[in-house]
């Protein structure tokens, strides 16, 4: 594979990290990102970036993971590249805990330390970082993001492109709505609707507005 990274920031160090763990490093050709990306986190392991998002469709590559560690901008980016016909690369982290029953759709990203029991499901885009938990038979819809040290408990459903943020703990037998972003350290014993955001334990509704940051957020 010749995989370009889209999105230069601290979500893209921890992709790299899984292809240096995989002994995989060497696929990463370069990173595309609309701003300039900080070196630090890259030169020294031999990626740079070698454009920004419009120059995607010129670069000599076979596939593309979206570096981004937000749900609504990874939708985003995906709708501005789909049409290029590039395949979105899947990484697996070794040292994660995902049974070979789980499907894990194509574009996903899976750290170090995240557990799935099984009979879940993963879609297309998801990011699980390290440390988080995933319960019996989960939906995973696609572009979801677990931050690190979440619990989703068993029986649960994450809509597209919602988000559970760090710590945060879910009940079993909730649904997460599409776009819905729980907060840092939330409990949620019951049910959140599309674009709300939640936060505090019990979890409350702060705001119905979805959060987002730009393409390269860090």
């Amino acid at each position: 594979m010749r995989i370009v990274l889209i999105g230069g920031g601290g979500h893209a160090s921890d992709i790299l990290g899984a292809f240096e763990a995989l002994s995989r490093a060497e696929e990463i050709i370069g990173i595309v990102d609309d701003r300039e990306i900080d070196q630090y986190r890259f030169a020294h392991r031999g990626v740079r970036q070698i454009g920004d998002l419009s120059d995607l469709e010129h670069i000599d590559a076979s596939h593309y993971l979206i570096a981004l560690g937000f749900s609504v901008d990874r939708h985003s980016v995906y709708k501005r590249i789909a049409h290029l016909g590039r395949e979105p690369a899947t990484v697996v982290h070794p040292k994660s805990d995902i049974p070979r029953s789980v499907p894990i759709g194509q574009g996903t990203v899976i750290l170090s330390g995240a557990t799935t029991s099984p009979m879940a499901s993963i879609g297309e885009h998801v990011y699980l970082s390290h440390g988080c938990l995933v319960g019996h038979d989960c939906r995973i819809e696609a572009f979801s993001t677990i931050l690190p040290g979440a619990v989703v408990s068993g029986d649960t459903v994450l809509g597209e492109a919602c988000q559970i943020g760090s710590n945060a703990t879910v009940r079993e037998k909730i649904k997460i709505g599409p776009r819905a972003v729980v907060g840092a350290g939330a409990v949620v014993l019951k049910d959140v609707a599309a674009d709300q955001t939640v936060v505090g334990n019990p979890a409350r509704v702060l705001a119905t507005a979805r959060q987002s940051l730009p393409p390269g957020s860090r």
